[in-house]
């Protein structure tokens, strides 16, 4: 779902050398006494974009929407990832800009193949975890090779499957990227019922009515090393196996048959917000919960990095070492997964023997060791990992 757009607070938002850098290049706003502006001080910068033609006006809205887009967490993790993967010189000047937007400005001048590709695959990413999106695991695991050939076979699988049932999508273009991570994209587009609209065309004040067959968007994200695939499309749970069967049959060349039951899929990397709160339910009686490991890969990167939290500092001390030794390495969190976490609870202690405790691990996409443990306390884990997001299963 698309952001709230103002463009005042955009504007307002961005570094003024950014924003005279982008307006020069363009060959716009000369006039703007730019020397002598104060930060964030925009009013003739968009007093003098107001005055630029129609054309001019739609496509520099265009642009900032898109920068305004991917000014949030999610949108400057994947524009990291993007830099790490393709400009790794440049990291540190990346992560010298103060805010997000100023990130996501930066990156349109100086790394726009980074910035076009971040707008798709953020797109994708606010997407997933929603009500149109379905996860299956357990498939083959394999690097696709040369996957933009399969986009044809994609395509007409899938308007096999629309065709016939829905009498729309019988027209489809797929679209194929490649993740710095090495996840596959495929992005569907299929034509939808033809509707009627009122629109306003070029300078006409009055709207007129306009008949189009707009186009509804299937997403399917396929992770080859670890044999997941994600969809993104409306339906629900039968067209999902029906699409997950195309897919497979298109791309992967295998016959798969219905979806077991899932394993609990996990996700870590929300954990590397700052001091992340680890509520539990009262009734569980815990005193203390704490992340005491993290294991950290850099997006689209080889190698990880390892942090331990000393057992005697505070429940926080896992941020203060990341604060440390992150920043010394001059790794931008924006840039970071997290695959492995250990977990730590200590429950109130009624004075009889060693207090009782709970420690176990958790990796990405399904792995716990959780499953290991006394029935009394793995109800109370699972409890948690659902509190704290880091899994969504009901079991």
């Amino acid at each position: 779902m698309a952001k709230p757009f103002d463009p005042r607070k955009v504007l307002k938002q961005l570094a003024n050398s950014l924003l005279r850098e982008f307006f020069t290049r363009r060959g716009e706003l000369a006039d703007v006494p730019w020397d002598q502006l104060s930060e964030h001080r925009i009013e003739p910068v968009f007093a003098g974009w107001l005055a630029l033609s129609d054309a001019k006006q739609r496509e520099v809205q265009m642009i900032i929407r898109d920068v305004n887009e991917l000014a949030d967490h999610r949108g400057v993790a994947v524009l990291a990832e993007g830099i790490l993967a393709r400009h790794p010189d440049r990291a540190e000047d990346f992560s010298a800009q103060r805010s997000k937007a100023d990130k996501a400005m930066w990156s349109y001048l100086y790394a726009p193949e980074v910035f076009n590709d971040a707008a798709m695959f953020a797109r994708a990413d606010a997407l997933t975890g929603g009500r149109l999106w379905n996860r299956r695991n357990g498939l083959p695991k394999r690097q696709l090779d040369v996957p933009e050939s399969l986009c044809g076979p994609l395509g007409e699988a899938l308007s096999s499957v629309y065709g016939p049932a829905q009498l729309r999508g019988r027209q489809c273009m797929v679209e194929h990227y490649r993740r710095a991570d090495g996840a596959d994209y495929f992005f569907a587009y299929l034509d939808d019922y033809p509707d009627k609209h009122l629109v306003f065309d070029g300078n006409d004040s009055q709207p007129t009515v306009r008949w189009d067959r707009y186009a509804f968007e299937n997403v399917f994200v396929y992770s080859g090393d670890e044999g997941v695939l994600e969809i993104v499309a409306p339906g629900g749970g039968k067209m999902w196996t029906t699409l997950q069967v195309a897919f497979c049959k298109a791309v992967l060349k295998k016959d798969i048959p219905p979806a077991d039951p899932l394993k609990p899929s996990y996700r870590l990397d929300h954990l590397l917000q700052n001091d992340f709160p680890l509520p539990t339910d009262p009734a569980d009686r815990v005193q203390d919960a704490r992340i005491t490991r993290l294991r950290i890969v850099p997006r689209g990167g080889g190698g990880h990095i390892e942090i331990k939290a000393d057992p005697r500092g505070d429940r926080n001390d896992i941020y203060r070492k990341m604060d440390r030794w992150l920043r010394r390495e001059n790794l931008p969190v924006e840039g970071l997964r997290v695959v492995q976490a250990t977990f730590s609870l200590r429950f109130v202690h009624n004075g009889v023997g060693r207090q009782p405790t709970l420690t176990f691990e958790v990796s990405v996409p399904h792995s716990s060791n959780l499953k290991s443990k006394p029935d009394e306390v793995r109800v109370i884990g699972e409890r948690c990992l659902r509190r704290w997001e880091v899994t969504d299963d009901q079991g």
